[in-house]
């Protein structure tokens, strides 16, 4: 057995309420313990490492179980600061619906044990300016500010992004298939009976937005374990009250059958013992090297892909020249003045250049350049 088979293992036997088998003897707990941080779920396995008669050295048990007293108390300051956040936004007539992981985690026995990196949600486009600005007077910092999306971060690490629908028309240029699929939140929520301005999203739509955020990720960069966790937790919870006729329309009519067969053949294998159809290590080894957010070997392997499947030539050299010349639509998206002041692709070129030389790393351009040649 290998590492992360173990730690598949372990959560396994956490979800179906199970004794967890010993560590076999080739399986090192170390290596799972890191693997476990990097995927968040760390506390989760924690939870079954309990239950084994023979545990981690001392030194390493107590390092898991603060990760999992970490995950408890950063889950309450979360909650806490979302609820005071949204009562800022609602204040200030800013309509909100919830999204992502604040949803997902209560759908598991436990919220604390779906760890959350940052706290998403879609607002209206015309309030960003009034959302930043409340944002910065409660001592948020403005990080990345795209066209239709920004990311807020405090000194305590409390960190929030703001979108304006499901997904953006343009993600490195592949995104208009999602944003294309669904879109219009506020048109798929419900007003809470407790607040005209927080909107809660109709079932089927949370669901079907999980399941192609993740089709999203996996496509793009790669997903993690925790995101097919959030697949058995949701399919759990909620597949027997979806629109199933409509899920399985927007799934095949914009060409995710494939992704979505793969992600929940995996779901299914992990955490619910099921034989596969299909032989699923290829896309299994992807999830373990994604870590928790992806990860830039896949990014680059899969848009090379892409690109190929168009009929592009030299789709390296491309890559390679896309870095030095982004169009001009790629430089919009990381800085919307640029478009607002109606410069000129040239000049958005130039003045991109002047702000990267700032934090210019030589190492870090030849490193890139050297995944995308040795991609395959």
């Amino acid at each position: 057995m290998q590492d992360y088979e173990y730690l598949i293992h372990l959560l396994n036997a956490y979800v179906n309420d199970v004794q967890p088998l010993e560590k076999p003897e080739e399986v090192s707990f170390e290596n799972v313990y890191k693997m476990s941080k990097e995927h968040e779920v760390g506390n989760i396995a924690f939870l079954s490492i309990e239950k084994l008669n023979n545990k981690p050295e001392p030194s390493l048990y107590n390092d898991w179980k603060i990760f999992y007293y970490f995950s408890v108390e950063r889950d309450s300051k979360q909650a806490e600061e979302y609820e005071r956040i949204l009562s800022l936004l609602h204040e200030s007539k800013i309509r909100t619906v919830e999204a992502q992981g604040t949803v997902t985690k209560t759908l598991y026995p436990e919220p604390f044990l779906r760890m959350m990196s940052d706290i998403d949600l879609i607002i209206d486009f015309e309030n960003f300016d009034k959302a930043k600005a409340i944002l910065e007077e409660n001592g948020y910092d403005i990080l990345a500010n795209e066209e239709m999306i920004f990311n807020a971060k405090n000194s305590e690490s409390m960190e929030f992004d703001f979108h304006c629908d499901f997904f953006t028309e343009k993600m490195h240029n592949r995104e208009e298939r999602y944003y294309k699929s669904i879109n219009s939140p506020f048109e798929h929520s419900s007003v809470d009976e407790n607040d005209e301005y927080k909107y809660i999203l109709d079932e089927t739509y949370f669901y079907l937005y999980s399941v192609l955020h993740t089709i999203k990720h996996y496509e793009i960069s790669g997903c993690g374990i925790r995101r097919i966790l959030d697949l058995f937790f949701l399919k759990k919870a909620l597949g027997d009250k979806v629109d199933t006729e409509l899920v399985n329309k927007i799934i095949e009519d914009n060409d995710f059958k494939e992704s979505y067969d793969i992600l929940f053949g995996v779901e299914e294998k992990w955490f619910e013992n099921k034989e596969p159809e299909r032989d699923l290590t290829s896309a299994e080894l992807d999830i373990i090297s994604s870590g928790n957010h992806g990860s830039e070997e896949i990014f680059i392997r899969n848009n090379l892909k892409k690109d190929k499947e168009s009929g592009v030539f030299f789709p390296k050299l491309r890559m390679v020249m896309k870095i030095f010349f982004p169009s001009a639509e790629y430089i919009y998206l990381e800085y919307p003045e640029f478009r607002e002041k109606g410069y000129s692709l040239a000049k958005c070129r130039f003045l991109r250049i002047i702000d990267r030389t700032k934090r210019f790393r030589v190492n870090q351009l030849i490193l890139k350049i050297k995944k995308i040649v040795k991609s395959k």
